[in-house]
This record gives C-alpha cells, sequence and structure tokens, in this order.
C-alpha cells in the first residue's frame, strides 16, 4: 500500500512533474533537419538548432521540423526549393569558417581591435569592404613609417583587413547590436512602426522600427528590414514579422501599438496586417 501511496505523492509533486517536462522538452537533432537548413551545436551542454544560412543559434524549443521549414520559408524564402546538397555545401563553409575563428583566437587583441574598428568606420560609411586592404592599411602604414618609424610601420600588418574579413567584422557587430535590443526587449512594453519599402533593384523589403522605456527613457531603434520573397500580401508580411517575434522569444503580450503606413496590405481593418 505504501508503494502506490508514494508513487502517488511522486505523480503530485510539482518539482517531480517539472523535471518531468523538462526531460520532454529536450529534443535531439536528426540529420533529415539539413533538409531546412539546419545543423546542431552544443551551447551550456544543451544541444540547439543552428541556421546554416546565417549561423543563428535558436532556441532549445526550435528543434522541431515544423518550426525550422517555418524559419526556412519566412526568412530563406528563395532557398525554399534548393536541394540538400545545398545545405550540405554551406555546413561546410560553416566549418570552415569556424576554423578560422579559432586561428583569430591568436590574433594579437590590439591587431583584432584596430580590425573591428576599422570595420565599424567602413560600414559607418558605407564603403567597399575591399578599401581596407587596397587604401586604408598602405596609407596608415605610409603615415606611421614617416611619423614614427619603419618598425611600427610593419607591426600594422599584423592587423587583419581582408574584405571577407571586414565582412565577418561588420556581421559580428551588426549580430552583437541586435542581441542588445533583442535584451531590452524581452520584459519591456514596446511599440512597434511598420513600413513596406522598395530599393533601387525593386527588391520589397519589410522595415519595422520598435519604441520601448527603460529606466523611463524612450528608445526607438531599428528592430529588422526583412526582404519580401513572393507576394506583398498581409498575411505574408505578419508571417515575417511574427516569425521574428517568436524566433527571439520577445512576447506578443508586450506590444500596446501598431504604426503602419496607409497601404491596403498594412492598414486594413479586416484583412491588414494591422488586423492579424
Amino acid at each position: 500500500m505504501d508503494k502506490f501511496l508514494n508513487s502517488s505523492r511522486k505523480r503530485d509533486n510539482p518539482e517531480a512533474i517539472s523535471n518531468i517536462e523538462k526531460k520532454q522538452k529536450i529534443r535531439k537533432y536528426d540529420d533529415s533537419y539539413l533538409n531546412f537548413g539546419f545543423t546542431s551545436t552544443v551551447v551550456a551542454n544543451v544541444e540547439h538548432p543552428q541556421c546554416v544560412v546565417y549561423l543563428k543559434v535558436m532556441a532549445v524549443e526550435s528543434m522541431l521540423p515544423n518550426k525550422m521549414k517555418r524559419h526556412l520559408e519566412t526568412v530563406h524564402g528563395n532557398l525554399v526549393n534548393k536541394p540538400r546538397d545545398y545545405f550540405v555545401s554551406k555546413l561546410k563553409a560553416m566549418a570552415q569558417q569556424k576554423h578560422i575563428f579559432t586561428k583569430q583566437a591568436t590574433i594579437p587583441s590590439k591587431a583584432l581591435l584596430s580590425s573591428y574598428k576599422v570595420a565599424w568606420r567602413i560600414a559607418k560609411s558605407k564603403k567597399p569592404h575591399i578599401i581596407a586592404e587596397n587604401l586604408i592599411l598602405p596609407a596608415a602604414m605610409d603615415m606611421v613609417s614617416i611619423m614614427i618609424g619603419d618598425a611600427a610601420a610593419k607591426q600594422l600588418q599584423n592587423v587583419p583587413l581582408s574584405d571577407n574579413t571586414i565582412s565577418r567584422r561588420i556581421q559580428d557587430m551588426a549580430e552583437d547590436i541586435n542581441d542588445q535590443l533583442i535584451e531590452k526587449l524581452i520584459g519591456n512594453d514596446f511599440a512597434i512602426q511598420l513600413d513596406e519599402a522598395t530599393d533601387s533593384h525593386n527588391d520589397a523589403h519589410l522595415i519595422c522600427y520598435v519604441r520601448f522605456v527603460v529606466n523611463d527613457v524612450f528608445h526607438e531603434d531599428l528592430l529588422f528590414c526583412k526582404t519580401i520573397v513572393g507576394e506583398t500580401k498581409a498575411a505574408d508580411l505578419f508571417n515575417i514579422l511574427d516569425s521574428f517575434i517568436i524566433e527571439n522569444n520577445i512576447v506578443w503580450d508586450r506590444c500596446f501599438g501598431v504604426c503602419t503606413d496607409g497601404a491596403r496590405s498594412m492598414a486594413g481593418c479586416y484583412n491588414g496586417l494591422q488586423a492579424l
């Protein structure tokens, strides 16, 4: 009788139930997930899905085929019909990039910081990445050689400034800025402003600005700019927005305002994005 009573107590024990739920939530990576453009990586001894296109590490809850497929369709819509071999090549490229990052760990800290500083200025001035290696480095070496000496000028050659390196530096900084913004949004009320725009190549983009309060101070920033693949109906635009919100663990309930332009797909009271 005690055995049955003990087993009933275990079932009623919230701690035991919580442990069971945690075990149920842990999902293992399957090789078939690469068809959706996902591999896996271990963070804090827990396996997470990782996109092989943007190299973004997703939440553990995203280790589901339907969520991975949704990410592929909404974020990388132009890659939906790509064969598995395409994602295999992306996976190999990602492995090579990790090898490059490992090598970069041996770069002196001052040279690494200098590389990021140059990349930041190039991004800010909207110049081509190749300008760092072809113009900035030779000019800097000339100035240092004249003002200080040849020995000091040669040290500048330790600063990695290839166009691929500058591109990676800019991507690193962009991801870090985005992570900081998301961290501020989580747990705070916010409002968003949406706009649909077309660039010089006639590609449509959904631009989202966010406004929120931190320490009684209003902040406004660009949340994202996503390419619209396919049609620009209200449902398509909402899927792009909703996918970003879910992937970054932002709570919809904290959104207290949505502002759009006057386009029918945006502002329609029955079928527009605001209505959805």
